[in-house]
């Protein structure tokens, strides 16, 4: 395993695996951030200063991305120096994911609380997804259209951040689910 998945296994069972954010991936989210905001930024300075004709939908439709761009560039450098840096955590209790907001939110997600799990991709990003039995217990600090996604979808893990490639968070899921689910 990678160095940086921490386990403690005994023979018998799987205590903890606690797998920390890797910094390269964030700093590459970082950078794809930083390319997308100057270039909204770019567009609409050439729209409102520079073309012959000033189409202002267009304009402020780029200082809007643009806008979002930086707020998402900033939340990214504010993540690449936070302290905590565990990203996973799996335990005999359950999963807890720290890579979206949802998860965050959500916090610990119990092994019988998981009806399935499944694995699929979306824009080229693959995810295991978390189908709970009862998503409703795990929605109360959501607003409607994360709840809508979760009753939907359920939670959604995936590896872009985490120090370790898609077949081993897959696995370890797997892994533990089976280990702990009852």
């Amino acid at each position: 395993m990678d160095k940086t998945v921490q386990t403690n296994r005994d023979n018998l069972d799987m205590n903890e695996t606690i797998v920390t954010f890797d910094s390269k991936k964030r700093l590459k989210l970082v950078l794809y951030g930083l390319v997308i905001t100057v270039l909204a930024a770019l567009f609409a300075y050439y729209i409102f200063f520079v073309a012959e004709k000033i189409r202002l939908f267009h304009g402020i439709l780029m200082f809007v991305m643009s806008y979002l761009g930086f707020c998402f560039l900033f939340a990214g450098i504010k993540s690449l120096f936070d302290n905590d840096r565990i990203g996973l955590l799996l335990d005999a209790e359950g999963i807890r994911y720290k890579g979206t907001p949802i998860g965050k939110k959500i916090g610990i997600v119990k092994w019988n609380a998981i009806q399935s799990l499944s694995t699929g991709a979306v824009h080229g990003v693959n995810f295991v997804f978390l189908k709970l039995r009862n998503p409703e217990d795990y929605m109360h600090d959501l607003p409607p259209q994360l709840q809508q996604h979760v009753t939907t979808n359920g939670i959604v893990v995936s590896d872009d951040q985490l120090s370790l490639d898609f077949n081993e968070l897959q696995k370890l899921i797997e892994e533990y689910h089976q280990w702990y689910s009852i």
